[in-house]
């Protein structure tokens, strides 16, 4: 993870750094802004107990068709909810090998753990920010 707000040299580009920010980053860590270069290591071990969660336990449904009516547009989602392990297993074009591979991962995990771990490490994101940064830029709800 980089310490870095949005492209050098180009002013504008903000709104596309925090499209992606939304997702993950501000459902999971928060507003907050966390400027101190120690807050990254515990940001990185964050992320890699968070994606395999968001991967295998956080369903969602994709979008099938976008239409544009007027000034509006019509999106039409799948009817059921899958998660991107769920997909992964369904496509023709991925190996058994890595479907195996895939499947015994899934075996280890625990999402109640995992819940857990990812609790526990934002809550040390926070605290990090909170002993090293600025205590006025931290918001009291952290």
């Amino acid at each position: 993870l980089r310490m870095t707000r949005s492209r050098p040299y180009h002013k504008n580009d903000n709104c596309f750094v925090e499209e992606r920010n939304g997702h993950v980053v501000r459902a999971y860590v928060g507003y907050d802004r966390l400027d101190v270069k120690e807050v990254v290591d515990a940001l990185n071990v964050l992320y890699d107990v968070l994606t395999p969660y968001l991967n295998h336990f956080i369903a969602s449904r994709r979008i099938v068709s976008k239409e544009r009516i007027g000034a509006k547009w019509k999106v039409t989602r799948e009817k059921v909810a899958k998660t991107p392990y769920q997909r992964v297993l369904e496509r023709d074009d991925v190996t058994e090998e890595v479907k195996n591979k895939l499947r015994l991962a899934h075996s280890k995990m625990d999402p109640r753990t995992m819940k857990a771990d990812i609790d526990r490490l934002t809550k040390r994101v926070h605290d990090i920010q909170r002993r090293y940064g600025d205590p006025k830029k931290l918001s009291k709800s952290a």
